[in-house]
């Protein structure tokens, strides 16, 4: 021992008082402490330049800045992600099991922003004592027994603002503005069906106008197809199409509900035309006896003049008495006189009024009775309007507004400028429109021989294309009058409209070509967009902007330089700090077991002020607390406080078992209430209505976030007890000095305590803190537990059929007359990719039906998206097939030949075994089941047609295909490669179909997976009839079924409008297959199904009331009630409006989640209960400086530590505390122990009287048995000890120290260790 009564060099000195100058060195030099000087100056000068060398990591300015940075980037992260929401209509597009990585990531980033401050919160809260202990004449209240780290936080701000503790303060402060931002961001990005309006959307054009001629010189009848469904059919214009313009298909890659702008290339047709001058030199009206009827004019204008035309001539419908009148329309090309070239080319456009008048000055002529006479008409022009005119177009930028698949307007932009295409011309253009009326629906001669219609109620003699212009610009209501037409600037409008709109059927048709071309346009859009809520984002940047000016205050007040000479975060670090202390050892070695209170009363009389001092016998810089007022030579005589035991240890508030049972429960009630709500809101579609954009959505975002933290906070209140206790809960059982030197579970993060824990094998920590990080992460994935979504409303309705088939057999009147319209719909169906009409789908034909309840719209309620799904009864065709392959033929093939008499050339005669019913031999066309006229240049044949004497197609069967390949290369004589047919039955079917229905028209849904689906279980056969039996087998009930298809050319190829269809249309197959014997089915499947498309149609225009027809019922009579009919049945059908109703709906995923984790959490709050139930360790929190003081200075620690350990690293304590000098390695252990009674403290060391005390102990060998020994055997039990800590009370009483200490007698208890 040396003259202090130390260990040399590493024990501490004998108790000692100082007087003089105590330094805190805040503006030091050196980090290790001075070595010995001599001089009362000298030494002075030592301290004053002595460094303490430890301050809080996360209180240095450089953290803060970062922290200021952070704040700083989340403001500006919440206003642009708001600028671009209220600017993009939200941040992105998404679907409620996709929106997560939104909802979550703010809460979870904000989370992590708060784990971190976290940590600069503790550390002012545990540095704030010490700040306070280095100024002058710091009373025990706001430094010894100051305890912010277990203080409520909401308290805490308040307590540190009345104490100036700025720092503790505002990193409170700043914690609390972190959580309840944490719940604010549960509601900053939400899920909402709104508007979308994008400006520069990328799209792309996939096609553009080509300079190639052929396509427009093979244009065929399709224009004239889609011009007349247009008129008679009520159809929209195809895409690409509108009244003015052929202009760019774009793909905008939006919902079909989105309204669409966008600037593409527009070609639009015109005329330019000049007034003309009309002579009319004779005309003679249509007559039965006389067709040549015609009209000689003299036309006269600038540049040409037309000296002798002949036109069709007008035809009266009836005579007044001697006199006729009549008004009449031409579109005519004409020719100018003295020119052969286009140049010469002109249109004729003329309206007039002609009348006739019989001139019985005349020879007249008779009859072939000889008794009627007719005299001969003249013919005079009392009023009319013509011109002459040459077509023109351009190309220029038009901007295209869609709103989902209907094109609202197509209109010149501007700015832009016109071009044409070098090699279109004009006139191909008009000549393709006038070769559109070759295969028209009517069967008249084009052009040639007049017919009538009405304008306003007023009959009007028209050529075909003028007959098509007034249909198609003017409605059965019109206003125009005849007498509008005489007007020479109307009927130039009228006729240039009717030409625009036909030759923009033109131009998209023969003038453009595939491509995909990169364009930007805007559009307006209804989605679930994820929404920054202005609400949320203005208080989230509020708040944050909060956090950082306070942050920014911070770099003012945090400390500039070292505090301490180390960490006082564990028990170690903290008897190293009071190691040379004696004024304080005193005042609370006493104090081990006492509760808060006594502690308190024992110390806040005192003042104290820490600093750095010189030994004066070792030369050594010393850390120091000394009591301002024991500052004097007696004071070592000072015995301190009285021993003082509270009544009982116990269980901190969070770690009661009550608590904890409460906490289980209320766990369990969450998750019982999580999935209960589920299920309801399962049931019910969500748990109610609620109105978008108000702010009660913030009430089903922020209440689970604020239930859920608050969970999570008790739960972290809970481990921060038990972080805290740990150390004392494991030195109750002694632990080595390489685990006592780490007791610290607080000043670390929690992935680092986690790891710590598991390491020391301390599973009831490792379970609580696990559990801590588990309930972080409840505000997170409650942020998206409840959503407003707009949920289907459904519902049931009835449906019934009121219009169903015609019974009349197709040869009857209602056929002739509708025929050619259900021919012209499939034409625009297969060539022009117009949607299905109504009713209609593929080769299925539904009754019209209607709800026998109206669907109308309201405020709640949009009709037009209602979608309805229902098994409903269609009618479709069935062909029953043979396929005849090679071997079933006997071929004719003459070439060089043309067969004027068979209006064939080149013919191939073809018989097919099998089908030689309606064959005859009167003639050399009768004896081939076809005939095909062949040219050198074809290649593939293929004919399909209805059988009948009449038809160019004959045979046994109801309807006969053929198609083939031809080598004319062959020598010495062209060869058929390949040829095969195929004949069809044809019967009806009536056949269930599960379809969906979409408004109150009850449009058939044709998306992917709404297509109608037949139960091909169900088919069975129709009433329907193919025909009377006065038709025999029935084929003259066909007739024109594939007469009035468009002309699709396919020159050289010999193919009829049906196949030139199979092979060109939008289900087409390869012309190859034609001559590909193994591609038969394949080619058979086509024809079967095309057929099925084109009927459908036929079957759709022959609708009658349901009350008329049957066809949809079974065809057993026996399953019929008498009169049945198809209006009577009524169809059950659901109905769905997908955006009905706005709704809270519960979240599946979150829930589930968030039930995991509310279970792993009862688990491990389970599991950490069960390894430390024990956590009544303690009669006071551990965490204030004399708390952990007084155990310190109650036991022999201080003892045992070396001299200089304030300055020394924790390795080098570990070392010297496992020396030999030392003892050994010793345990460390926490309870009551031996300790010198006032005899022993004055002689310097134990005496054989010493007494319990309870601290911490370093004890080894016979020692550590002796102080952990019970007093039953020394001092006879309890009541024993409880004498012995009477006497010692007395006696220090008796020494003159009991008037300190308002502590009473019969308040000391003893710990029963």
């Amino acid at each position: 021992m040396d003259a202090a009564g130390g260990r040399s060099g590493e024990g501490p000195a004998a108790p000692r008082s100082y007087q003089g100058t105590v330094y805190h060195p805040w503006e030091s030099q050196s980090n290790y402490p001075p070595s010995q000087a001599t001089g009362t100056k000298d030494a002075e000068k030592t301290c004053a330049a002595t460094r303490l060398p430890w301050r809080p990591s996360y209180l240095r300015r450089f953290v803060i800045v970062g922290f200021i940075t952070v704040f700083a980037l989340i403001i500006a992260a919440i206003e642009v992600l708001l600028a671009i929401s209220n600017k993009s209509d939200g941040i992105a597009t998404s679907r409620p099991d996709q929106h997560y990585l939104w909802t979550y990531g703010p809460i979870a980033f904000l989370t992590l922003v708060a784990a971190a401050w976290g940590r600069a919160e503790y550390q002012s809260k545990l540095v704030a004592p010490w700040l306070r202990l280095a100024q002058p004449s710091a009373d025990a209240k706001r430094t010894l027994l100051l305890d912010y780290v277990s203080g409520f936080p909401l308290f805490v701000v308040f307590t540190a603002l009345r104490n100036k503790d700025w720092t503790v303060s505002i990193t409170c402060a700043v914690s609390l503005l972190m959580k309840i931002l944490i719940v604010i961001s549960t509601g900053l990005i939400t899920l909402s069906w709104t508007g979308v309006h994008l400006d520069n959307h990328p799209m792309v054009a996939q096609d553009t106008f080509s300079t190639n001629s052929a396509r427009l010189s093979k244009a065929g009848s399709l224009s004239y197809f889609v011009m007349k469904g247009l008129i008679g059919q009520n159809f929209t214009y195809p895409e690409g199409m509108s009244r003015d313009y052929a202009y760019q298909s774009v793909v905008t890659g939006l919902p079909d509900s989105a309204e669409t702008r966008v600037t593409v290339d527009g070609l639009t047709n015109g005329l330019d035309c000049v007034p003309a001058e009309v002579v009319l030199t004779g005309a003679k009206p249509k007559d039965p006896r006389d067709p040549n009827s015609q009209m000689n004019l003299t036309v006269t204008s600038s540049g040409c003049d037309l000296r002798t035309l002949q036109l069709a001539g007008p035809t009266c419908s009836g005579y007044a008495g001697n006199f006729s009148t009549c008004n009449f329309g031409r579109f005519v090309k004409t020719q100018c006189d003295g020119t052969t070239d286009e140049g010469g080319a002109r249109v004729l456009l003329m309206f007039g009024n002609i009348t006739y008048t019989r001139d019985y000055s005349k020879k007249p002529t008779m009859d072939y009775t000889g008794r009627n006479p007719t005299y001969p008409l003249v013919a005079r022009l009392p009023q009319s309007a013509q011109m002459l005119c040459v077509p023109t177009y351009t190309i220029s930028p038009v901007d295209v507004v869609r709103n989902g698949s209907q094109t609202q307007s197509v209109e010149l932009a501007s700015g832009g400028a016109n071009r044409t295409l070098g090699s279109i011309r004009p006139w191909a253009i008009m000549d393709a429109h006038f070769s559109a009326y070759n295969n028209r629906l009517e069967g008249e001669s084009a052009s040639v021989w007049g017919h009538k219609t009405n304008l306003s109620r007023v009959e009007v003699d028209v050529d075909e294309y003028f007959g098509v212009a007034i249909e198609s610009q003017f409605s059965p209501n019109t206003t125009a009058q005849v007498s509008d037409m005489f007007d020479s600037v109307f009927l130039e409008q009228f006729a240039e409209s009717y030409y625009r709109q036909f030759a923009a059927i033109i131009a998209k048709q023969s003038l453009t070509e595939p491509a995909a071309i990169d364009i930007t346009g805007t559009a307006v859009f209804m989605a679930n967009r994820l929404l920054v809520r202005d609400w949320s984002a203005q208080w989230m940047a509020g708040l944050t902007a909060a956090c950082l000016v306070l942050s920014a205050i911070l770099l003012f007040t945090v400390p500039r330089q070292g505090v301490l000479p180390r960490n006082p975060s564990n028990i170690p670090d903290m008897a190293s700090l009071i190691l040379h202390s004696p004024d304080l050892q005193r005042r609370v070695r006493d104090l081990g077991a006492a509760d808060e209170k006594s502690v308190v009363q024992g110390l806040e009389r005192h003042s104290f002020q820490s600093g750095v001092v010189q030994n004066p016998t070792t030369g050594q810089a010393e850390f120091v607390i000394l009591d301002q007022e024991q500052l004097s030579d007696d004071a070592s005589r000072d015995p301190g406080a009285p021993l003082v035991r509270a009544r009982r240890n116990l269980h901190p508030g969070i770690l009661h078992p009550a608590t904890r049972a409460t906490l289980c429960l209320i766990v369990i009630g969450l998750i019982i209430a999580l999935e209960l709500l589920l299920q309801k809101s399962n049931r019910e579609d969500g748990l109610g209505d609620v109105v978008d954009d108000t702010y009660i959505h913030y009430l089903w975002t922020t209440l689970p976030a604020l239930t859920f933290g608050l969970v999570a906070m008790a739960f972290s209140s809970m481990d921060f007890q038990i972080r805290s206790l740990a150390p004392y809960m494991l030195l109750k059982k002694t632990v080595g000095t390489d685990a006592f030197m780490t007791l610290d579970h607080l000043d670390m993060s929690i992935p680092r305590t986690i790891y710590k824990e598991a390491r020391s094998g301390n599973f009831g920590a490792l379970a609580t803190t696990t559990m801590v990080l588990v309930a972080s992460l409840f505000t997170i994935f409650s942020g998206s537990l409840f959503q407003a979504l707009a949920i289907p409303s459904t519902g049931s309705i009835t449906l019934r059929a009121n219009q169903s088939f015609d019974l009349t057999p197709y040869g009857g009147a209602p056929y002739q007359n509708n025929a050619r319209f259900g021919a012209s719909i499939p034409s625009l169906i297969l060539e022009s990719n117009l949607s299905y009409p109504a009713f209609t789908h593929e080769n299925l034909a539904f009754p019209q039906f209607v709800s026998d309840l109206p669907i109308r719209s309201n405020a709640t309620f949009n009709a037009s998206t209602v979608s309805i799904d229902a098994v409903v009864p269609a009618v479709r065709p069935r062909l029953d097939c043979r396929l005849y392959d090679m071997s079933k033929h006997r071929l004719n093939f003459t070439i060089n030949t043309n067969a004027t008499n068979m209006d064939v050339e080149n013919p191939l005669g073809v018989w097919i075994e099998g089908e030689e019913c309606k064959l005859r031999d009167d003639e050399e066309k009768g004896k081939y089941n076809i005939l095909f006229s062949t040219y050198t240049n074809t290649t593939y044949v293929g004919i399909g047609d209805i059988t009948d004497m009449f038809q160019p197609v004959v045979g046994c069967s109801h309807l006969l295909y053929s198609w083939g390949q031809l080598d004319y290369s062959a020598k010495p004589q062209p060869a058929v490669q390949h040829l095969s047919s195929l004949g069809c039955n044809l019967t009806f079917e009536r056949v269930d179909v599960e379809a969906t229905f979409v408004g109150p028209d009850l449009k058939i849904d044709t998306s992917p997976g709404k297509a109608p689906r037949p139960r091909e279980e169900t088919a069975h056969a129709s009433t329907m009839q193919l025909g009377a039996p006065e038709f025999g087998q029935g084929t003259s009930s066909l007739y024109g079924i594939y007469n009035h298809l468009a002309g699709i050319r396919t020159d050289p190829q010999v193919l009829n409008p049906f196949f030139g269809m199979l092979v060109s249309s939008r289900y087409a197959i390869p012309i190859a297959d034609l001559g590909d014997p193994s591609a038969n089915a394949r080619v058979a499947d086509a024809i079967r199904f095309q057929h099925g498309v084109i009927h459908a149609q036929n079957l759709a225009a022959q609708r009658m009331p349901a009350a008329w027809s049957d066809v949809t019922l079974t065809s057993s009579s026996a399953a019929k009630p008498n009169n049945a009919s198809d209006a009577q049945p009524r169809y059950a059908a659901n109905m769905t409006d997908p955006t009905g109703r706005h709704r809270v709906v519960q979240d599946a995923a979150s829930t589930r989640a968030l039930e995991a984790l509310l279970g792993a959490a009862l688990v491990l709050l389970g599991v950490g209960w069960c390894f430390m139930h024990q956590t009544d360790v303690l009669p006071r929190a551990p965490t204030s400086i004399a708390s952990v003081a007084a155990l310190v200075a109650g036991g022999n620690l201080l003892e045992r530590m070396p001299g200089d350990a304030e300055w020394r690293s924790r390795k080098e304590i570990a070392a010297a505390l496992n020396s030999e000098a030392a003892g050994g390695r010793p345990q460390f252990w926490i309870g009551w122990g031996l300790v010198p009674d006032l005899e022993g403290r004055a002689l310097g060391g134990e005496s054989e009287n010493g007494f319990r005390r309870f601290g911490i102990f370093v004890v080894e060998g016979e020692e550590q048995e002796k102080r952990m020994a019970g007093d039953d055997v020394e001092a006879g039990g309890d009541r024993g000890r409880d004498k012995r800590v009477r006497e010692q009370v007395t006696a220090y009483r008796g020494a003159g120290g009991g008037q300190d200490s308002p502590v009473e007698q019969e308040n000391v208890l003893y710990h029963p260790y």
